[in-house]
């Protein structure tokens, strides 16, 4: 056996597991908690994305189908309908657990201010309107820690309605012939 400064070595082997096992759970909870945070942010990203995009279909108000009808865009009968495309967009992004969520449309100003599932086809010209989209944040968690427990996590849009000024045809102009 050599001695190294009046210790040997023998002495010191477990050192350095008993500091590996004081230090293991701290470090086990620190990546967990940040693998946690990094699903909020994930699926907060998520939401922004799914709000902001029914805005902008809600924001058309109207819109021309296949057939070269008019269709009006509502809260959540009839197709397309707002509800049914935040739903889309979180399941196509692999949110599929919806128990819970809460959509809505609610004007700012102007004629149907206040209601929370008004339809969009309601609004006119420059009108703001905001959409909402709440999850229960226990749908979409990847762990049962509760390090970080937020219990919902919220999105919203704020837009103008783009539908166009009424308008009627003067069908007394005289027509053009070549």
């Amino acid at each position: 056996m050599r001695i190294i400064r009046g210790r040997s070595r023998t002495e010191r082997r477990g050192v350095a597991a008993v500091e590996f096992a004081i230090v293991v759970p701290f470090l086990l909870l620190l990546l967990v908690g940040i693998w946690e945070l990094g699903r909020i942010i994930n699926v907060q990203i998520i939401l922004n994305n799914a709000a902001r995009d029914a805005a902008r279909l809600a924001a058309q108000a109207n819109i021309v189908n296949t057939t070269g009808a008019y269709t009006q865009i509502k809260y959540n009968t009839g197709t397309p309908n707002i509800d049914a495309s935040i739903r889309g967009y979180l399941q196509a992004a692999g949110i599929t657990n919806l128990t819970g969520l809460v959509t809505q449309v609610e004007f700012l100003e102007g004629a149907g201010m206040g209601n929370t599932s008004a339809d969009p086809y309601t609004g006119v010209k420059n009108q703001q309107f905001r959409i909402r989209i709440q999850i229960p944040y226990a749908n979409v968690r990847w762990t049962s820690l509760t390090l970080i427990n937020p219990t919902t996590l919220t999105a919203e849009a704020y837009w103008q309605c783009l539908v166009d000024d009424p308008f009627t045809l003067n069908t007394t102009l005289p027509g053009w012939s070549p």
